[in-house]
This record gives C-alpha cells, sequence and structure tokens, in this order.
C-alpha cells in the first residue's frame, strides 16, 4: 500500500504540474487575445479618425478650390470690362493707323512722290567668288 499510494501521489503531482502548466497556457493565450483585441479597436480607432481628418481635408480642397474658381472669374470680368474701357477706342485709331488707306498708297507715276516718301534704295549687293 506505501508504494501504490506513492505512485498515486506521483501521478496526482504530475497531473497537477500538466493541469498548472495548460492553465497558464490557455490564460496566457487568453490574455494575448485580450492585448490583441485592445490593440485592433486602438488601430481602428486611429483609423476612423484618419479618414475623418482626410474627409475633412478634402471637403476644404473643394471649397478652396470653388473659391479659387470664383476669384480667377471675377479676375477674368475685372480684366474683360478694363479691356473694354480702355481698349475700343484707342484699338480703332490704332487700326486705323497701321491699315493703308487708299489716299497713302505710294503713287509711282510721280517721282517726286516717291521719292519723298520710299527711303533710299541700296545697290543690290553682288556676290563675288
Amino acid at each position: 500500500m506505501n508504494a501504490q499510494l506513492i505512485s498515486s501521489l506521483f501521478i496526482f503531482a504530475v497531473g497537477l504540474g500538466i493541469g498548472v502548466l495548460l492553465q497558464r497556457y490557455v490564460l496566457s493565450r487568453g490574455t494575448n487575445v485580450a492585448l490583441l483585441e485592445r490593440e485592433l479597436d486602438k488601430l481602428k480607432g486611429q483609423q476612423l479618425h484618419l479618414k475623418d481628418d482626410i474627409q475633412q481635408h478634402f471637403h476644404q480642397t473643394a471649397n478652396l478650390t470653388h473659391s479659387l474658381t470664383q476669384n480667377y472669374q471675377a479676375l477674368y470680368e475685372h480684366l474683360a470690362k478694363g479691356s473694354e474701357q480702355f481698349t475700343t477706342q484707342p484699338l480703332t485709331d490704332l487700326k486705323s493707323m497701321l491699315a493703308p488707306s487708299q489716299d497713302d498708297t505710294p503713287d509711282h507715276s510721280s517721282s517726286q512722290q516717291s521719292d519723298e516718301t520710299d527711303p533710299p534704295k541700296s545697290p543690290p549687293e553682288s556676290s563675288q567668288p
């Protein structure tokens, strides 16, 4: 009975040791799972925060682009009004000055007129080798 008691106590101790090791292993896995779940929740919160920041950024970009377009349109309209106001008359005067009229065309029939209006002609250059 003594040997049987010792072997029973030994088997009980081994079973107890295996039970403790399995419990620590299972609990440590559960602790790791809990840590991973907390980390996952933290990362999801960061992702949602980042998503909101990106959405706000694009919303502000759209608003700024819209106001930029309106400012360019206002600038264009301002320049167009200034162009109409300041260049309508001077352009017609300039066009009339630049466009040769019928009276201003040189008349080759009178030699005095062509000498006074035409610049002196240089003799043609001859190329010598």
